[in-house]
């Protein structure tokens, strides 16, 4: 039971006994105007029994001085205590990949900043209180400490427990299936705007499509503006590389999709190479390599493809493969130290839409290993 619902009891017990008790049984009586006080019986033993022979005035006094004390404190009790505590990830797990971080707070929590190794990472005024935190490019088997602090609308303040993670990403140089984000925000925790296209508020993570899960994250161009979106990586060292990621053009809002590696020519013109093109004049898968090749095969309108190419970095080679069918052999590739930021783009010229999803790039190639798959928490 609250302290401040027991206090207000107290109070009403204590006038009781002093003022109601003694008033039945006759051993006092009140004026009728201020200051209320008993004109007969000038001693009140039974009232205050123990203290020995007090006026009754003396007793009323401290009643009334307990009953304001715990009235003032009964007015609090409705306030509700400022808690904060990490709900995900748990304690003591690994996590990988790019993932949610989770609070639960008190409804007069106003707002939550997030903290990893006491370093501020978010502050978040909007439930459900959240951060999407990426861990790619951190040592594998490294432990990380959580913690949140809530304030209030008056500027207190209230800590979580510190949550302690331990980070392995294996052979994923980066992965993201867009579930940790909220649905129409940009997935800044793994990407950054590289071309514009139709403006940000077009390119977010869409809600109501996706090839697994329940989101993916929708690309909108114009006719004279591409949409192009990257993630940087560490390709050093790397000598073969896999990536995944699988597209979905609407025939709704149709535009070419090409993925790859981006590369600037000069501050107003970018290329993509070592991808995929889904051409949207013949509906025809291309590779890009170091220079473009006709695979032949014919792609359809709201229907999702995965698409793996495996680059050999000292032979200069990339293979692609279509739905788990090879379709392009050998392709003579570009150097590594050409690009290595991995972009997601749609057709300059076509405007429109492309949905990407589950996208995935790990040291090695295919048949050699597998990406270990980020655990995301969803929102």
């Amino acid at each position: 039971m609250c302290l401040y619902v027991i206090g207000i009891v107290v109070a009403l017990l204590v006038g009781y006994l002093q003022f109601i008790v003694p008033f039945v049984k006759g051993e006092v009586k009140f004026a009728k105007k201020w200051p209320f006080v008993v004109k007969q019986q000038p001693t009140c033993r039974r009232s205050c029994k123990g203290v020995g022979n007090v006026n009754l005035w003396s007793c009323m006094k401290v009643a009334q001085v307990l009953t304001v004390v715990f009235t003032l404190l009964a007015l609090r009790c409705g306030e509700e205590a400022l808690e904060v505590s990490i709900c995900q990830p748990e304690d003591g797990t690994v996590v990988s990949g790019i993932l949610r971080i989770a609070a639960d707070a008190s409804d007069n929590a106003a707002a939550v900043s997030f903290y990893v190794d006491d370093s501020l990472v978010h502050c978040d005024a909007t439930r459900p209180f959240s951060h999407v935190w990426n861990t790619f490019g951190l040592p594998d088997s490294a432990t990380h400490a959580i913690h949140a602090v809530a304030e209030d609308r008056k500027g207190n303040e209230a800590w979580s427990d510190t949550v302690s993670v331990d980070v392995f990403n294996g052979n994923v140089l980066f992965a993201d299936n867009f579930e940790a984000y909220s649905p129409y925000s940009y997935p800044a925790a793994g990407w950054f705007e590289i071309w514009p296209g139709a403006g940000g508020s077009r390119t977010c993570v869409a809600g109501a499509t996706a090839h697994s899960g329940t989101q993916s994250f929708m690309l909108c161009g114009t006719v004279d503006q591409v949409r192009t979106d990257g993630t940087e990586l560490d390709l050093l060292d790397i000598s073969r590389l896999t990536y995944e990621l699988n597209i979905m053009i609407p025939s709704a809002d149709p535009a070419g999709a090409i993925a790859g590696f981006f590369y600037l020519l000069n501050p107003l013109i970018g290329t993509i190479f070592n991808g995929i093109w889904f051409r949207l004049a013949d509906n025809v898968v291309y590779a890009r390599g170091i220079a473009e090749d006709s695979t032949g095969v014919v792609w359809s309108y709201d229907t999702w493809y995965t698409v793996r190419v495996e680059l050999d970095y000292p032979q200069l080679r990339m293979d692609v493969w279509l739905n788990d069918e090879q379709i392009v052999f050998d392709l003579p590739a570009t150097p590594r130290e050409w690009a290595d930021t991995f972009a997601l783009a749609t057709e300059y010229g076509t405007g429109g839409t492309v949905y990407y999803d589950d996208v995935a790039i790990f040291e090695g190639a295919g048949s050699e290993s597998h990406p270990i798959r980020p655990s995301i928490a969803a929102p």
